[in-house]
């Protein structure tokens, strides 16, 4: 990779710097606490207390590093992604190549996230020692404690699958390693406790923040943690799943449960309706302008949300990421956390002050659809041949040579891929290049600039680039020439596949909860499966789903798992954990990379597009049953007798 100087440090969703150094001594409590002052003067004051929890928000992770420098493997180990790096921070790479063991230091978080943990229950202990606490600030730092303590769980649950869950009391200790010692709790278990901890925080906690604390979880924070993991549960891999069968717990009970359970699906359903009927959040979307194209005849030309007449979805999508629209004022973002710059360094052209080398591959480029809703068939109608005429749309620049293949695509391509001959943006050329005077059209054929000749993985593998949160005035000549941009933990569109997702999975059985002063219905609504994910294509320009598609459980299975692998493409985790909850991850994760043909000229364009499996040690997949989860470090079960290895990684 070419030498640049970067930051090895992450923001936090709560603000604040921090680096997750490799430690294995978590059950190690005298070195819980490195803190300058003693706990009794921690206790003593509302501002050592409140910076004592910023502490302990220290322990969760950078949420916008997705790449190198990343907190775990879930962007880079994704059958959408190919990163040519290995070895050091690139651990998603080494993890898909068979390359981690429970020897490796990567993502070792495991001890950090119960550093974390510890912090959290200690501030519950000792609260209310602290004398000068106003009570709307007691109950402002549990709200956030709960949540905190709750997500660092979540966070462990998700790297590793079923972890121990501590009790809540501060461990003593003079304690002997042995009562220190403790096995994991069942998936199910740590998923309830998660849940608890959220519902205890989502009244304590406030609907929206000031600007300056807008980082901060909510309630609805809070509560889209229960959606998704709510979600995950339902699931096939863990709601009935055999995978892990023969894996029992100290007292014998199945660590993932593998007797079915529908009303899971109605509590995930539950779960994400109650932020969908609280009427806080609705999809992002800009108005349509003058330069709007006209949506296809089969698109609805109703207003936003029952069809796309009065949206802009080119616009309304990639504004959304690329920084474009204050973070605060989106009606979409939930709970969101700074975006890292050195994302867009690994996928932006060389000659532009990129990597390059981080690209989309085949897999994700071929889920993308036309704007009238149809299927991109390679190789039909001449496609690689260059559409002829040059058209700007919604401040996109499509050249009369690229490939008519590209042409009248779905707005979240343009959104979000690069590809041959496409347009970037002026304002980030490298002055020193060449006849770069106004902009630059990026090729991908085998004509290499030396840069990339120099560095060979500095280059796209595939004949494609991200250009998600990509905005047009970044400038990677100039550090303040870069537009500020969040990275989206949890967005309204989620809760709404999510939704959709649950309902359809429900028999003709009625399921009535009680939940925030009100009461819930859940069933297999079709209107409702029609209504939300609708909204997410109309969004989009798209034409709608019908009922009759959404009274088919199966039609709507492939409908969501290409939607979400579509609207959520390159936004960290989703890929990589759908993919398992669905119990699909080896199936999809072995199939060969592909991408387009780079070793073909501009003269052989139709080789070129043809696409073919991409030939580079970083594309080779090496992906079994044990992947399922991260190891447990080896250090980490020995200091914990009772703790045992994942199936899989002995």
């Amino acid at each position: 990779m070419m030498k640049k100087i970067k930051s090895i440090y992450k923001v936090l969703a709560v603000g604040f710097l921090f680096y997750l150094p490799y430690s294995c001594d978590y059950l190690n409590v005298d070195k819980y606490f490195n803190d300058l002052i003693s706990l009794d003067t921690v206790f003593a004051r509302q501002e050592y207390l409140e910076r004592y929890l910023w502490g302990a928000a220290g322990y969760l992770p950078g949420e916008g590093s997705l790449y190198e420098g990343s907190y775990a493997p879930y962007s880079s180990a994704d059958d959408g992604i190919l990163c040519p790096w290995q070895g050091g921070s690139n651990g998603g790479t080494d993890f898909y190549l068979d390359r981690i063991t429970p020897f490796s230091g990567q993502y070792d978080n495991w001890g950090n996230y119960y550093r974390g943990i510890r912090k959290t229950n200690t501030i519950f202990a000792r609260i209310n020692e602290c004398l000068d606490l106003k009570p709307i600030d007691n109950r402002a730092i549990r709200g956030l404690t709960h949540f905190l303590r709750g997500y660092l769980y979540y966070h462990l649950l998700m790297q590793y699958g079923p972890v121990p869950v501590l009790s809540d009391d501060v461990m003593d200790a003079s304690a002997s390693v042995e009562s220190l010692s403790f096995p994991r709790n069942t998936y199910d278990e740590c998923v309830d406790y998660i849940c608890k901890e959220m519902e205890a925080a989502i009244p304590l906690l406030p609907e929206v923040y000031t600007s300056n604390e807008s980082t901060r979880p909510t309630k609805y924070a809070a509560m889209s943690v229960i959606s998704r993991l709510k979600l995950h549960q339902a699931s096939p891999f863990f709601n009935g799943g055999r995978a892990y069968a023969g894996w029992v717990d100290e007292a014998g009970k199945e660590m993932i449960s593998s007797i079915y359970d529908e009303e899971k699906w109605a509590q995930s359903a539950l779960a994400s309706l109650r932020i969908i009927s609280a009427n806080k959040f609705m999809l992002h979307i800009e108005q349509r302008k003058e330069d709007t194209r006209p949506l296809p005849s089969n698109v609805s030309g109703l207003d936003f949300p029952n069809g796309a007449g009065n949206i802009d979805p080119l616009r309304s999508y990639r504004d959304m990421f690329n920084g474009e629209k204050l973070s605060i004022r989106n009606s979409e973002l939930i709970y969101y956390s700074s975006f890292s710059d050195y994302n867009l360094d690994l996928s932006f052209p060389v000659m532009m002050g990129g990597y390059q080398g981080l690209v989309p591959t085949h897999a994700l480029v071929s889920q993308y659809k036309k704007r009238d809703g149809r299927d991109v068939v390679v190789g039909i109608d001449n496609d690689h041949e260059p559409v002829g005429e040059r058209k700007e749309f919604s401040d996109f620049i499509f050249e009369g040579t690229t490939a008519k293949r590209y042409d009248n695509m779905e707005a979240r391509f343009y959104a979000s891929i690069g590809f041959c001959e496409s347009f970037w943006e002026g304002s980030n050329i490298n002055p020193d290049y060449e006849g770069a005077n106004s902009h630059l059209v990026i090729k991908y054929y085998n004509q290499l600039s030396a840069a990339a000749t120099q560095f060979p993985n500095d280059k796209s593998m595939t004949g494609y680039a991200i250009k998600k949160f990509v905005h047009a005035e970044d400038n990677f000549y100039a550090s303040t020439g870069r537009k500020s941009k969040s990275f989206p933990i949890f967005r309204y569109a989620e809760i709404l596949m999510n939704y959709v997702e649950a309902i359809n999975e429900l028999s003709e059985k009625t399921y009535t909860y009680r939940a925030d002063g009100r009461d819930y219905e859940i069933k297999r609504n079709v209107n409702d499966i029609v209504k939300y994910f609708n909204m997410i294509r109309y969004r989009a320009g798209l034409p709608g789903i019908t009922a009759v598609d959404a009274s088919d459980p199966e039609t709507m299975r492939k409908l969501i798992k290409r939607e979400r692998q579509v609207e959520f493409a390159f936004e960290g985790r989703h890929r990589y954990h759908d993919v398992r909850r669905w119990g699909i991850m080896t199936e999809v994760d072995s199939k060969p990379m592909m991408g387009l043909d780079i070793t073909k000229s501009s003269e052989e364009r139709a080789e070129f597009y043809t696409p073919v499996q991409v030939k580079h040690p970083s594309a080779r997949r090496h992906v079994g049953f044990k992947h399922y989860f991260w190891p447990i470090h080896n250090i980490t079960l020995r200091q914990n007798s009772r703790l045992k290895q994942t199936p899989g990684w002995e």
